[in-house]
């Protein structure tokens, strides 16, 4: 799953999200359980999680692709971000995820 750096394939991203997110839900979820985790689980349990954030991250950046794509300049008023009436489509990722500017 995450044993290189990025995702094997494109094709397998989605498959690749799910193993990880069912990974981090193997920790448990509460503060007292995540505490008693032995030394080496704990260590693992982050690096757990740093892969289903690079995933997520991924999945992120490609969906911001799309959303540049259907806001072209040429697209005018007609491109995404002009009809929910931003400017650009940094703006509109921006106001809808919470995001900064740079990471728009």
């Amino acid at each position: 799953m995450c044993a290189m750096r990025y995702p094997r394939s494109m094709t397998n991203l989605a498959e690749d999200l799910r193993q990880a997110a069912d990974a981090v839900a193997l920790l448990r979820s509460s503060r007292a359980d995540l505490a008693a985790l032995p030394d080496a689980e704990a260590l693992a349990g982050q690096k757990r999680i740093a892969c289903a954030r690079r995933l997520l991250d991924t999945y992120a950046a490609l969906m911001a692709a799309t959303i540049a794509d259907r806001s072209r300049p040429e697209l005018g008023h007609s491109g995404l971000a002009a009809q929910q009436g931003y400017l650009s489509p940094e703006a509109l990722i921006q106001n809808w995820t919470g995001s900064s500017k740079g990471d728009a």
